[in-house]
């Protein structure tokens, strides 16, 4: 394949999954929306934001990192699941790919190609989502709390987000393992609703067994209270190579099956 042929078949799909990506990323700031909600129609609510200082500031800060956190890994994945399904049967459904293998074009080039965009939107939107909630709360908390001042929560904040870099490589490591099993029903199943039932039983699946593994990789811990502490952020996150490697082992094992898959599939 031509360097030529690889910047279009990128572009190509770029091109038809952004708005659908840009969706994914709004959907995955939820929890910020419906704080919005809350504060906006909640007179409490919007007294109890005012009255923040500094101290009360980063502990909210951590609040969110934790409930973000939360919303990713648990309904967070099937959000990742139903976006990602269409990522290949779609296009064998309505036999637009057909167009694609008219071109000098192996079909593990266009899997691949189809695997990489779509992962790295997916796993940009999951793990970013930490980092831009946990940010756009603060400078909410700074614009409204006259308590809140930048020279008395800016530590908080850094604190919490460096703290938040490794939650962020965490849902991100996840989110590739879904995204490689949803990938792989796409491949399998050509209409979208039927590999969408195979994504959910899956995931249900997947959290009876792996649940509460993935709670206490991420959150667990944090929650433990110490000296007053609402979150202890030292143990929030905290990476073990043993499951990221076996994560990272099982995605590639999705995406090679869905590769020998797509290779000996018939298509009309």
């Amino acid at each position: 394949m031509s360097g030529k042929m690889l910047k279009a078949l990128l572009w190509k799909e770029w091109r038809e999954t952004r708005l659908k990506w840009l969706a994914f990323a709004v959907a995955f700031h939820l929890p910020l929306f419906i704080a919005g909600f809350v504060v906006s129609f909640r007179e409490s609510a919007r007294f109890d934001l005012l009255a923040l200082s500094d101290a009360i500031a980063g502990q909210v800060l951590e609040v969110a990192l934790v409930f973000q956190s939360a919303f990713l890994i648990t309904a967070g994945l099937f959000l990742l699941a139903f976006f990602a399904v269409g990522s290949v049967g779609a296009e064998l459904d309505n036999q637009s790919i057909f167009f694609l293998f008219e071109r000098p074009l192996r079909r593990w080039h266009i899997l691949l190609t189809k695997f990489v965009v779509g992962a790295v939107q997916t796993t940009t939107c999951v793990g970013l989502s930490i980092l831009s909630t946990v940010a756009l709360l603060y400078v909410v908390m700074v614009s409204a709390a006259s308590n809140v001042t930048l020279d008395g929560s800016w530590p908080a904040f850094l604190n919490v987000l460096s703290n938040g870099l490794r939650g962020t490589a965490w849902t991100m490591i996840i989110a590739l393992m879904v995204y490689s099993a949803t990938f792989l029903f796409s491949v399998v199943f050509e209409k979208w609703w039927i590999a969408v039932i195979g994504g959910a039983v899956s995931l249900v699946f997947m959290f009876y067994f792996f649940g509460g593994m993935l709670f206490d990789w991420v959150i667990a811990q944090a929650m433990s209270k110490t000296n007053g502490e609402t979150v202890n952020l030292e143990f929030y996150s905290r990476l073990d190579p043993v499951p990221v490697i076996i994560m990272l082992l099982v995605s590639a094992g999705f995406y090679l099956t869905s590769q020998y898959v797509f290779a000996r599939k018939e298509m009309r």
